[in-house]
């Protein structure tokens, strides 16, 4: 068979050169998230110099260089073809480029370097930071695009190749599934946690998220510094792409002899250009002024989807807050109302993103002095002894302060019997600091609509305090479609109309035969995630790599949590009309749904726009071929069952 063409070839090389920079990209971007969610558990024994999207700049080129390695087969048998893609992934590491023979030498040590890696280590704060757990689909996503573009650019793919890229997906499986059962505990710096390690089992719950957290940023800032130095061969002249080193400019310098030297484990120090020093601890702080932080913070709210009753909630009280600080400052008799919130809502609504936010906010505003959230639940409060949960949940509130402490199933601290003396003990002890340190503390109490409703209003102290209740409503069909839409657009997936008619009427059917456990955002992200592999599993057999393949999600692609693909074609099948909004002056009108992602007409301005998504007209009922009803819809119909039999036998 023969080999590609230059022109293949040099698309293949855009290609995985645009892959890498948006790997590049989703890590430090993670970085940023953990930094808001999560700096605080850093203390005061943060690297100088470096912060979390720093060091995620770092961990993401030890990711890259593993699937590089994972993807060839025998290093000594590589394509001239993978041969150039290693150049382009030096040079994306290094910030120049890598010619002649200094390449073979420099791919056998960026080789050597990454089979000193496991998945676990290169991939760990997506599956341990609950703030970056929802990324975790775009890293799988990443690893299949970057090896699929690895095997077949020599324009040849055989069993083998797909073998290994099932090993890939089949390892960072293995890596997910090792994340939910292993034990809070860090490895040690010189030995790194490999996924066939044994996993110890354990529960669940916020604490154990903490944990998880405060351990694995304090091991990220240990992988970074090691993937940055190596191990600081004398005979190597700089780190491995350090994420504060300025790069050369590759028409004044080319790469020296590279030293490929593995030493204690760890990554090598690795053939560079001379570094510049890092940069100083000072460069790190957020310089932006109060107005930036607070443009920055409403640009991320009204980022999201949905919510409009959240965001005119949550703009209303910021405009309170800005005028009191101006009436303040003009010396101005002001008021302060409690700013203790409640969110009410089912899971996946968005409620923790939203605390985020309004910690920036407050933050920005002056209100709070630092402005991040710190997230529990009742184990990161209540103890499991007499008179521990007091200094328990101080501590907890101690890490809050100057910020937003978000509690989530906060009702959980309640019994409606009143013999929870430990939920008591945490309340009461809650409610002091909420009332004592109102200045410097907001508390926002999260859960299910009819629980936290009981909560409140079972404690006058609770009711007195919580100034706001905002009211977090199910995500509709469309929004969970647009929802999807972000995901994909975010990891470069275009959704042709046949696709979106899929994703629509499956989430339809789902959203109207929803129950209170209904999944909302946390359903859509796992169609995504599910509809991702199947993508890659597809792609995995092409026989050539193009572009529209590897950004193109086709409707059989598309999987959606509880229904068979059997019943997800019936779905479709029949003809259906959806309702829209036109763009240009918001008349709305019925189109066939087979328009979604076209262009189409309005009938009132007469202008065209843009079909992206819908409201269904008609709905959709599951054909009769089965889909078995949750254990929740199982039980809630037994109940009435026995209440309509308990009626027919009691009346007169």
């Amino acid at each position: 068979m023969s080999g590609p063409d230059d022109e293949t070839i040099l698309r293949s090389i855009r290609l995985f050169r645009e892959a890498l920079e948006q790997t590049q990209q989703l890590y430090v971007e993670a970085g940023k998230l953990a930094e808001g969610s999560y700096g605080w558990l850093a203390g005061d024994d943060a690297v100088e110099g470096a912060d979390m999207s720093a060091q995620m700049d770092a961990l993401h080129q030890g990711f890259v260089m593993k699937v590089f390695a994972e993807t060839l087969p025998d290093p000594s048998a590589r394509t001239m073809e993978q041969r150039q893609l290693g150049r382009v992934l030096l040079e994306h590491l290094w910030g120049q480029p890598v010619m002649g023979a200094h390449l073979h030498d420099s791919i056998d040590w960026l080789l050597d370097t990454a089979q000193d890696l496991s998945w676990y280590d290169v991939v760990r704060p997506f599956l341990e930071v609950p703030s970056l757990r929802d990324s975790w689909s775009e890293v799988e996503t990443m690893a299949a695009r970057l090896a699929t573009m690895i095997a077949v650019v020599d324009g040849s793919e055989d069993g083998s190749d797909r073998d290994r890229l099932r090993k890939i997906q089949a390892e960072l499986l293995a890596a997910e599934q090792q994340a939910k059962s292993a034990p809070a505990s860090a490895p040690s710096a010189g030995s790194p946690r490999r996924i066939d390690a044994a996993p110890t089992p354990t529960h669940g719950d916020h604490q154990t998220d903490i944990d998880h957290a405060r351990d694995a940023i304090a091991w990220l800032r240990g992988e970074a510094k090691r993937l940055r130095a190596g191990t600081a061969d004398p005979t190597a002249s700089a780190d491995l792409a350090d994420p504060g080193t300025e790069r050369a400019d590759p028409s004044t310098e080319r790469a020296p002899e590279p030293t490929p030297t593995v030493t204690g484990g760890r990554a090598a120090a690795a053939p560079t250009a001379a570094a510049t020093p890092a940069k100083s601890a000072e460069e790190e702080v957020d310089n932006r002024t109060p107005e930036e932080r607070l443009a920055a913070a409403r640009e991320k709210l009204d980022r999201l989807v949905g919510l409009d009753a959240i965001k005119n909630q949550i703009q209303t009280l910021a405009n309170f807050l800005r005028m009191e600080r101006k009436r303040e400052e003009l010396g101005l008799p002001t008021m302060r109302p409690s700013l203790h919130m409640s969110f009410v809502g089912n899971p996946g609504t968005g409620k923790t993103t939203v605390a985020r936010i309004i910690a920036e906010i407050y933050g920005a505003l002056g209100v709070l002095e630092k402005g991040h959230l710190v997230e529990t639940d009742r184990s990161g409060l209540v103890a499991e002894y007499a008179g521990q949960t007091g200094p328990k949940t101080n501590a907890k509130v101690d890490e809050a302060l100057d910020g937003v402490l978000f509690i989530d199933e906060a009702y959980t601290l309640v019994d409606e019997d009143g013999q929870d003396q430990y939920g008591r003990e945490a309340v009461q002890t809650l409610l002091k600091r909420m009332e004592d340190q109102r200045d410097r503390l907001v508390v926002i109490l999260a859960g299910y609509p009819r629980e936290m409703t009981r909560m409140i209003r079972s404690n006058p102290g609770l009711s007195s305090r919580v100034g706001t209740t905002m009211h977090f409503d199910d995500y509709d069909p469309e929004a969970l479609c647009r929802i999807f839409e972000l995901m994909a657009a975010k990891a470069k997936y275009e959704l042709p109309s046949e696709t979106r008619r899929y994703v629509l009427r499956g989430f339809t059917h789902l959203y109207i035969n929803r129950d209170r456990h209904f999944g909302n955002g946390r359903m859509s992200r796992n169609s995504f995630e599910r509809s991702v592999r199947r993508l890659a599993n597809r792609i995995a057999s092409a026989p050539e790599i193009t572009r529209e393949l590897l950004m193109t999600m086709q409707a059989a692609d598309i999987e959606v949590p509880g229904i068979t693909d059997e019943q997800l074609a019936a779905l479709v099948e029949p003809d259906g009309l959806i309702r829209v909004l036109c763009k240009h002056c918001e008349a709305p009108q019925v189109v066939d749904d087979k328009a979604l992602g076209t262009e189409v007409a309005c009938t009132a301005c007469k202008e065209t726009f843009q079909c992206d998504w819908g409201s269904p007209v008609i709905d959709r009922h599951l054909p009769e071929i089965g889909v078995a009803k949750s254990e929740t819809a199982k039980s809630e119909e037994a109940d009435e069952s026995l209440e309509a039999a308990t009626s027919d036998e009691t009346a007169p």
